[in-house]
């Protein structure tokens, strides 16, 4: 309902006698007196209604627009006194914050701007719409208790202020005092709250970016974005966007009776590279990649566009090691290196004949034939091969790391 804020309005008349205050007006024997009228002040006036008009009636899951007009620049409060006695805060709410309206222009709330929607809620019963509106700033909730408010209440979108009409009614009464009557005004409007048998399917559009991607509803294929799904039944479903190259999306939708349900999936491409995990005995080891220095093992390299590379492992006193490996889409490729090292002796066979002469390296004795000698240093070596009764054999040869040349001694008799 609208109440009104009266303002006492007088009209003045003040007649100034010419004969008095004029000798000319008295000459000329005047017959209108002069009147200075000062006009009534024009009351405060609001009015609220919804979309559909007060005493109407609202379906359970219902968007309702709210319609303000005031004949004097104010500043408005809303609040929804539900058919439980619980009171709500509509606005100024976290999503618009700014409550300033303009005098003689009807306002709809929320607007097609505004980035939320008032949604009929339960429990069922006669619902009521109150608007507040002030000529100065004034705020029922401060701005800081609604910000506390939603910390401890992420899940509601409006702040409960009150749980009765009692208690808003004491509190609210205190607060308004600090403006004077004249300059505050409150309507309200009533609407029904009511349920509806609720349609038992419903549809949902998927599109996708890039489009012509696989869709799936709860494990069953339906064909490509874009797509309509019609007769869903109505609660929670599962979609599932595919799409060669590029990331699955999974999305759980709630299906509403007798309406359609969007589904929007932006497809992330698969990464088109791979890594490589190289490893070595001994480790601590060279790696090279395309003959590029990458580090030592055991060694991790990643971000590996798809493709064939050459590593190279290489260690001091080790052979160098070799191989080609394929980098594969999403995997880590691992590559372990069995070093061998470098040998750095060579060895000797040493025969005679006769047999059994005794044989000297480097002028030690080493034994006798037929004889192997390892362990030799590489470099130049001197070999005696003596036997009594004949002459001494001498020979001088070069010795390489890992390989074992062979002296063959034909002694002659003394």
């Amino acid at each position: 309902m609208k109440s009104k804020k009266f303002l006492l309005g007088a009209i003045i008349g003040i007649v100034l006698l010419g004969n008095i205050f004029s000798p000319v007006l008295a000459q000329e024997g005047a017959k209108l007196p002069l009147k200075i009228i000062i006009r009534p002040v024009p009351e405060f006036e609001i009015d609220v209604k919804v979309d559909k008009g007060c005493g109407k009636s609202y379906t359970v899951g219902e968007n309702i627009t709210i319609y303000f007009k005031s004949n004097k620049d104010c500043y408005l409060t809303l609040l929804e006194f539900s058919p439980a006695g619980r009171i709500r805060l509509l606005l100024p709410n976290r999503y618009r914050k700014d409550n300033f309206f303009k005098a003689n222009r009807e306002y709809a709330i929320p607007s097609a701007s505004d980035k939320f929607r008032f949604e009929v809620t339960r429990p069922l019963g006669k619902a009521t719409i109150r608007a507040i509106a002030t000529t100065s700033p004034w705020r029922f909730m401060p701005q800081n208790e609604i910000l506390r408010y939603h910390n401890e209440h992420p899940e509601e979108r409006y702040p409960v202020i009150s749980g009765s009409e009692e208690g808003f009614a004491t509190k609210f009464n205190q607060q308004i005092k600090i403006i004077p009557q004249p300059n505050w005004a409150m309507a309200s409007c009533i609407f029904n709250v009511i349920s509806k048998v609720v349609p038992q399917y419903g549809k949902i559009r998927v599109t996708s970016n890039p489009s012509y991607a696989k869709i799936y509803l709860d494990g069953t294929y339906h064909g490509t974005t874009p797509i309509t799904i019609s007769n869903v039944k109505v609660g929670k479903h599962t979609i599932k966007v595919t799409k060669k190259d590029y990331y699955n999306y999974s999305e759980t939708v709630q299906v509403k009776g007798n309406s359609t349900t969007y589904v929007s999936a932006r497809l992330e491409p698969v990464s088109r590279t791979g890594s490589i995990y190289i490893n070595s005995t001994p480790s601590n080891a060279k790696v090279y990649l395309d003959d590029a220095y990458r580090g030592r093992t055991p060694l991790t390299i990643s971000n590996l566009e798809i493709g064939e590379y050459q590593i190279k492992i290489s260690k001091d006193d080790y052979y160098d090691w070799y191989s080609t490996v394929r980098v594969k889409q999403n995997i880590t490729t691992q590559v372990f290196a069995q070093l061998e090292p470098i040998p750095r002796t060579g060895s000797l066979y040493v025969t005679s004949s006769p047999r059994y002469a005794r044989v000297f390296l480097d002028g030690i004795e080493q034994g006798t034939t037929p004889l192997t000698i390892t362990d030799i240093e590489m470099g130049w070596h001197e070999v005696v091969i003596i036997k009594e009764y004949y002459r001494a054999y001498v020979e001088y040869l070069y010795i390489y790391a890992g390989e074992q040349p062979e002296v063959e001694a034909d002694l002659d008799r003394i």
